[in-house]
């Protein structure tokens, strides 16, 4: 992946204001960003109570040397400066064709409410239309007022809601025991 940096000298922020310092810029994160990366993936998980088992070289294998890469990260940034990532999956919709999920919108504290959440989602949304996505997924904790109100302000609508749908996961232990085949109800029997 090369570095894909868009300059917003207008930024406004939360509040209507401009954003301190200079501009802010999206741009594709690079196997030597990963360390700062995975910063970020604990300290958001570290907030949602949720432990990260992630290494570096479990970005950099997965992100830039596996062919074709797991996911992609857009990193904004100012002055040098990392101020925030969203942590994406290519995914495919067997209804919609082509789509996103985005992993991970995370912007460090002391610059929240600048509007950097909404810049990331706005560039994610611009590879969007530019690659025929036609749907970007993700997942938000209830508690999470702040993320709740900026993605309504999108347009973003709760699924639960709108098509009944409850998000599943299997965890590792669990796609293990599954595929031993010891999860699975008996087969019914025949008569």
């Amino acid at each position: 992946m090369h570095a894909n940096t868009l300059p917003n000298p207008t930024e406004k922020g939360a509040s209507g204001g401009a954003t301190r310092g200079t501009e802010v810029h999206i741009r594709l994160a690079t196997r030597d960003d990963m360390p700062e990366v995975l910063k970020m993936i604990q300290e958001l998980a570290d907030y949602e109570g949720v432990p990260t088992r992630l290494h570096v070289h479990d970005l950099v294998r997965d992100g830039f040397e596996s062919s074709p890469p797991w996911f992609f990260v857009l990193l904004a940034v100012r002055d040098e400066q990392l101020l925030g990532q969203a942590l994406c999956n290519y995914a495919y919709s067997s209804w919609t064709g082509r789509s996103f999920y985005l992993e991970d919108l995370y912007v460090y504290p002391h610059v929240r409410r600048l509007g950097v959440a909404r810049r990331l989602l706005q560039h994610l949304c611009e590879m969007a239309v530019k690659k025929g996505v036609s749907r970007i997924d993700w997942h938000v904790l209830k508690n999470n007022a702040p993320a709740l109100a900026l993605y309504a302000r999108t347009g973003a609508r709760d699924m639960c809601l709108t098509e009944g749908r409850v998000a599943l996961r299997l965890d590792a232990p669990r796609i293990q025991a599954v595929a031993q085949g010891h999860l699975l109800p008996p087969a019914p029997a025949q008569v």
